[in-house]
């Protein structure tokens, strides 16, 4: 079994409230179990633009979305590094499935976030809670009042929502951002997900008209982003310390990754049974498939390993209590952005040597390809502006965005 340079760390306070039942072997077996069951799924999965409520129910079972969430609140005591290397196995059976495998557990550990009165609500009736994430705000109205604020608005990409029981939103204005948590007794889904990639995310739409949110229920923007939020001092996990756009964006790659790594063992499984109509011989015999393969799958092992440098790195960190510089922030940044570039390379390349079979329907293959390109457009994930801006601190200029 492949060992990761993360390691077998558990979370102190898990060991001390004894929820630590289970190994970084076990999780890892339960994940490499379900990726067929995945890929077996993964054709109902995007006709359903949902994850299947079997897959959930999977997912439960092996207590995926307890990964990370608070051991005071039924959690299996790791952190959210150990979400992202799932993630990447996850990936590997189907792209919308490993997409929610990834969110539902970070959304959990997020949660962990939020003043305790907030959590307190949030596992009031249950320690198996799914939760969404809409930071893409269409519109919006706040309006201060006494205990909190009276809020309207939508928003966009929320993905998993019809499962979630509560959904986090991202409230900007003047004087910054604020991250909200709201019931799902207080939205309304928006059935807008009719996209060419990742369907099965269910990434729709939410809005609401004149909901009271209480304070307890909105943070700081500011605190979020910079390691302060409440979680810090409640928890102590290393990466409950650390600025959240240093590793947020492993949320989305992590799966990204793993589809890459699907791609290169779809196309090692499809290509052994094609033979070349004109000549008669076995494709794998020609030369372009094999270096085609060779070059896929260096890629798809790169930007994992590349991954787990940088979360062993981020955890060191946050163990040691320490501030991350400039230019370490601007590099995670840049590796986060160049780990999706390169997966998503691997798996263009591999598709485009697949011959005419791949574009069919029915062909697995097709679905990753078009999973992991419509996944990679998400702009936490988007190369440009983390490259630019990793060039600009190393030449010793000013960053121009505040998102590192």
């Amino acid at each position: 079994m492949e060992t990761s340079i993360v390691g077998t760390w558990r979370h102190p306070m898990a060991l001390k409230n004894g929820t630590a039942s289970v190994t970084r072997e076990e999780l890892i077996r339960r994940a490499e179990k379900l990726v067929p069951i995945l890929r077996e799924r993964a054709a109902r999965c995007e006709e359903l633009r949902r994850v299947p409520d079997e897959t959930v129910a999977d997912y439960f079972d092996a207590q995926i979305p307890r990964i990370a969430q608070p051991a005071v609140y039924g959690g299996l005591g790791f952190d959210i590094d150990m979400v992202y290397e799932l993630a990447t196995i996850l990936g590997r059976g189907c792209g919308s499935s490993a997409w929610m495998g990834c969110f539902w557990p970070l959304h959990n550990w997020m949660v962990g976030m939020w003043p305790k009165e907030a959590q307190d609500e949030y596992w009031a009736d249950s320690k198996d809670v799914l939760s969404s994430t809409a930071s893409a705000m269409v519109s919006s109205k706040a309006e201060p009042e006494p205990g909190g604020i009276r809020l309207s608005g939508r928003w966009n990409f929320a993905s998993g929502i019809d499962h979630a029981k509560w959904v986090q939103l991202m409230l900007t204005g003047p004087t910054g951002a604020k991250f909200i948590l709201i019931p799902n007794t207080d939205y309304r889904i928006e059935d807008n997900w009719f996209v060419s990639g990742l369907r099965g995310s269910g990434s729709k739409g939410v809005s609401m008209e004149d909901v009271f949110v209480p304070e307890h229920r909105i943070l700081d923007g500011s605190l979020f982003l910079a390691g302060r939020a409440h979680g810090r001092a409640l928890y102590g996990n290393p990466f409950y310390k650390l600025p959240l756009f240093g590793f947020i964006g492993y949320s989305l790659a992590s799966s990204i990754i793993g589809m890459g790594q699907g791609t290169v063992d779809m196309f090692e499984q499809l290509m052994p049974g094609r033979t070349d109509i004109q000549t008669g011989r076995k494709v794998i015999e020609q030369s372009a498939p094999q270096i085609r393969l060779a070059e896929s799958s260096a890629e798809a092992d790169v930007a994992k390993l590349l991954m787990l440098r940088d979360l062993a790195e981020l955890r060191r960190y946050g163990e040691a209590d320490e501030e991350l510089s400039i230019d370490q922030r601007v590099r995670l940044r840049r590796d986060i952005t160049y780990a999706v570039k390169i997966s998503v390379r691997a798996a263009n390349r591999l598709f485009e040597g697949a011959g005419a079979h791949a574009i069919y329907e029915t062909s697995p293959l097709q679905r990753m390809v078009r999973d992991i390109n419509a996944a990679s457009h998400s702009v936490a994930v988007a190369w440009d502006v983390p490259a630019e801006n990793y060039g600009r601190v190393r030449f010793g200029l000013e960053p121009n965005t505040w998102q590192f």
